[in-house]
């Protein structure tokens, strides 16, 4: 990457961010640890061969945080000044919009499909997973009951109906974690704890097929239709599978525990399963096309170049495959 301090530095800053966010007993410490989050970020996105799409979603990326952080310092403010009168809701509703607008959930998520489209697969991987727990942990404290679900509701449905007609990956990718945040942020709606539990599920997941898709320098669908090696098939849509929460994979655990917590209210439940149901169809359906209509070769022990890492793979896959059993275990 073209940085002008050794790589380490930003990762050291952009962790530095998140634990001052989650330890900090005051709204500015907050504050701080975003914006120390946000300007380490930034520089990671650029990378050596001066892409216009990483430049142009570092732009994006840039605008976006510091307009959602300044609504964050200005409703912090607004704490101060009106709380325990009758503004007091005030602030609550500008607070969570503002990190419904840093997350990227519906109906302000326009900016994140297209942000991810110009990452590389290991900046997609924080953007997706280490870049969410800061505004969660915030959101989980200050939140607006109606606000919240309203724009969880809103996240699942455009996540899932959007995903459909989807040929890149990460654009896939970007529109499940819309998804996945209105499944979360809807169990912080019934004061449950759960969602961290959903998030770092989530969080493994994605890291699994983040690294099998950079490893097998996959970026579109159609490098999967129009591919030979059936064991790279196999890996992507095992963990694709997963992260849609199909049962008996490790995806579907979180899912479960979900729709229990939400259990009590009939309508928000049925709006999440069906959105649920729907991703899991499209990542069905990518699945069936894949294997059924482009497929040139039976053979699964196919020598290829990226041989290497089917080990190293295979080992991550298995964790999709069986590692709902152990945590079913846990649960009981």
């Amino acid at each position: 990457m073209n940085l002008y301090f050794p790589p380490f530095l930003y990762f050291f800053f952009l962790i530095s961010g998140t634990l001052i966010t989650i330890s900090s007993s005051s709204m500015f410490g907050m504050w701080l640890g975003l914006e120390i989050n946000l300007m380490s970020f930034i520089p990671m996105i650029i990378n050596l061969e001066n892409n216009k799409k990483s430049s142009e979603a570092a732009i994006k990326y840039f605008l976006i945080q510091a307009i959602a952080s300044a609504m964050v310092i200005f409703s912090s403010l607004l704490f101060f000044m009106y709380s325990g009168n009758q503004f007091s809701t005030t602030p609550n509703i500008l607070m969570t919009l503002a990190l419904c607008l840093k997350l990227g959930m519906a109906p302000f998520h326009f900016w994140f499909p297209e942000v991810l489209e110009g990452l590389n697969w290991m900046n997609s991987l924080l953007l997706l997973t280490w870049q969410k727990i800061s505004p969660l942990v915030i959101l989980s404290v200050f939140f607006y009951s109606k606000v919240l679900i309203f724009t969880a509701l809103m996240s699942a449905i455009i996540g899932s109906i959007s995903g459909i007609n989807q040929t890149s990956m990460r654009k896939i990718l970007a529109f499940s974690s819309i998804s996945h945040l209105g499944l979360m942020s809807s169990m912080m709606f019934f004061n449950s704890g759960l969602w961290m539990n959903y998030f770092l599920i989530y969080s493994l997941t994605s890291f699994i097929l983040c690294i099998s898709l950079w490893l097998l320098n996959m970026n579109y669908f159609s490098q999967l239709t129009i591919g030979k090696n059936m064991n790279e098939k196999f890996i992507i849509f095992v963990n694709l599978l997963s992260l849609g929460g199909l049962p008996p994979l490790l995806g579907f655990f979180p899912k479960w525990t979900a729709m229990m917590v939400i259990s009590n209210s009939f309508p928000v439940l049925t709006i999440l399963i069906v959105s649920s149901l729907i991703t899991l169809y499209f990542y069905t359906r990518l699945c069936f096309s894949t294997f059924t209509l482009y497929m040139q070769n039976m053979i699964w022990t196919q020598k290829s170049k990226t041989n290497k890492n089917f080990y190293l793979l295979s080992t991550l896959t298995i964790f999709s495959l069986v590692g709902m059993m152990p945590l079913s275990f846990l649960n009981l």
